[in-house]
């Protein structure tokens, strides 16, 4: 019978803490990148309400991620071929995982800066339109004014 000595088990707990951690990392990133696509349709769709309640769900995501990259942080340090894994799959697996969350990860910051670019040119257009409806009182106004005193100098030459 083969003894395992208790180091061996605190390591392949590490391992197993490390393995469970990358998993909610790419679940979270994963979960992140539909709500993305769902946003860029939302905001093709001009829907504010509907864009904040998305905003605040992601940003409950972006909590939960940040508390994982917090519990990641010890991992940083070690050396990742010292680690002792229970099983060769559980490595890979983590190890596909993690390329899986770099991906996800390069893929979110496109669309985020896609999606704000969209939002932009969308408040830009806004604004102009805006504009040329303060132009156009102010000139309706300008207008109006200019026929207001025309017709009070006619009615006082008549007066006269």
């Amino acid at each position: 019978m083969t003894s395992i000595s208790t180091e061996s088990l605190n390591h392949v707990s590490e391992t197993d803490t490390l393995f469970d951690l990358i998993e909610m990392k790419l679940h979270l990133l994963t979960e992140m990148q539909r709500m993305s696509i769902s946003q860029s349709d939302i905001v093709s769709q001009h829907d504010v309400s509907g864009l904040m309640a998305l905003l605040s769900r992601k940003q409950e995501l972006m909590n939960s991620l940040h508390q994982v990259q917090a519990d990641l942080l010890p991992f940083q340090n070690q050396d990742p071929e010292s680690r002792i894994w229970s099983t060769p799959e559980k490595r890979r697996t983590c190890q596909e995982q993690i390329v899986d969350c770099d991906r996800i990860l390069a893929e979110l910051i496109v669309m985020e800066n896609r999606s704000l670019d969209h939002m932009n040119l969308q408040r830009d257009a806004t604004f102009a339109q805006l504009q040329q409806n303060i132009d156009a009182s102010t000139v309706q106004h300008a207008y109006q004014a200019t026929l207001a005193d025309e017709y009070s100098e006619s009615t006082l030459s008549f007066e006269g």
